[in-house]
Parts: C-alpha cells; structure tokens; sequence
C-alpha cells in the first residue's frame, strides 16, 4: 500500500456527463475527505469503467478485460495506480505491477485506462496532492470551481450525490450560454 504523503486514496464515486459536450467525466472522492476530482474521459473508457464497476463481463474479453486475465495468468500483481500529473489539461497515471520475484514494475497509462484496470482487480487509486489542488507546473484548476454542468449517467451517481456536486458550483461562474 502507498505510504507517500504527497499522494491520497481515492474512490470513484460515479461517472456523469459534461452536458456541455456530453462528454463523460470520473468523480474521484478523496477517502476520509472532502476534495474531489474530475477526470474527463472517452465514451468507450466510460462503457469500459461502468462495466467494471458492474462487474459485467461478457462472452469475449473486451481489452481491459483481456489485460486483467493477462495479468492474472502471468502472475504479475497489480499493486496500485497513481494519478501522479497533469500537464496542458491533461492526466497522467502510473500503473505499479509486482512481477512473481517481487520486482516492481512501473507503467506509464492514460488515467481513464488505469481506472478502469483498478476497479477490476479492486486495487487503490492514489492521486497526487498537486494534482488534486490543480498546481503542477504552475497550472492552476479548481475543479469545483469548472465551469460544468452534470448530468446523471448512471446508477452508481445517485440524486444526492448529483445534488451535492450542483450545490457546489456557483451560478456566477458557469457565464452566459
């Protein structure tokens, strides 16, 4: 388990959309806290992670799926994730494996990727404090303060949950459509 200070587990708690552009965005819940973060992702990573997060599997192993056996018949242990950057609006996520002699093994991977990979091993997901506060490299983003608009996709965000994240955002910062 990670033991860094600078970094903190965090659970999803839903997937919705950007009404915006419907494009979907991961809620990452900061465990024993209150900070969140948003994540935008593709439509088939967003399909790949409602699955996993379903535990729906189908006939034929999709790609996440298919790394996940890969692992398994391998004997590599998927240790943890961490979303560990963010440079230019974008994420950036290490994936840490641990080979049968114990050798760690680290992978550089898309955060929506990496996310997905977690939830169906149900390994943690480590952010880093930076990225949580939106100040790597001098970039600077409150994502409760993004100009968004959610909409519920699906039953893993509940009507409270959607409330809550309304309620944070303030009328005067989502500007004039």
């Amino acid at each position: 388990m990670k033991s860094d200070k600078s970094f903190k587990e965090m659970a999803i708690t839903g997937i919705v959309s950007d009404t915006r552009n419907m494009q979907p965005v991961v809620i990452l819940k900061e465990k024993g806290g209150e900070r969140e973060l948003y994540i935008w992702i593709g439509p088939v990573e967003a399909m790949a992670l409602q699955r996993a997060m379903n535990k729906e599997v189908f006939q034929r192993p999709l790609t996440h799926e298919l790394l996940r056996t890969i692992l398994d018949k391998t004997g590599v242990i998927l240790e943890h994730i961490e979303i560990d950057d963010l440079k230019d609006h974008t994420y950036y996520a290490t994936i840490y494996l641990k080979d049968a002699h114990d050798k760690l093994i680290t992978v550089d991977a898309r955060p929506s990727d990496s996310l997905v990979l977690a939830t169906w091993t149900g390994v943690p997901i480590f952010v880093s404090d930076r990225v949580i506060e939106g100040m790597t490299q001098g970039e600077q983003t409150d994502s409760a303060k993004q100009k968004i608009i959610f909409t519920q996709q699906d039953v893993e965000t509940t009507d409270e949950e959607l409330t809550k994240i309304l309620e944070r955002i303030n009328p005067d910062d989502l500007g004039n459509a």
